[in-house]
């Protein structure tokens, strides 16, 4: 019986994660810093509607790869300064990763990771990449790791 009431409780519980939907103030796609050209590059970070995370090639030149290192968006809610903060697997430490849009195809994204007694910022200025401008080595490698994407 404590089997079943723990069961209900856990799927009770993961209802208004489910229910809430993921919503992140950028457009789905293919993002990358905006020092990079969308034909030559070779890492970014993904967006799928759901999932969030570093699509790359690696090795000298970035010769070797694809690697993806997406994960699912579990939740997501606005923060301060008009950033949105990504939760993953229903955990939110001190750590976070959050993303603010600049426009159309540009955004501000923001890592804070424990450091000593503080938190440390890096920014990180994206541009979203159409599908289009992309290498055909990129192309492939969001066809393999992001299909909802590609379609």
């Amino acid at each position: 019986m404590r089997g079943w009431i723990l069961a209900l409780a856990t799927i009770a519980g993961s209802v208004p994660v489910a229910a809430q939907g993921i919503s992140l103030p950028v457009a789905p796609g293919f993002w990358t810093n905006d020092t990079e050209k969308c034909a030559t590059v070779h890492h970014g970070y993904v967006f799928d509607g759901k999932r969030w995370g570093a699509l790359y090639y690696y090795g000298p030149g970035g010769s070797m790869g694809p690697a993806a290192e997406l994960e699912p968006i579990t939740q997501t809610r606005v923060v301060a300064d008009g950033f949105t903060q990504m939760q993953f697997g229903g955990y939110d430490g001190a750590g976070y990763l959050r993303i603010k849009p600049l426009g159309a195809d540009r955004a501000l994204y923001r890592v804070g990771a424990p450091f000593q007694d503080d938190i440390q910022e890096t920014d990180e200025t994206l541009i979203r990449c159409s599908l289009a401008s992309l290498s055909p080595k990129m192309k492939a490698a969001m066809k393999r790791f992001a299909p909802a994407v590609v379609r």
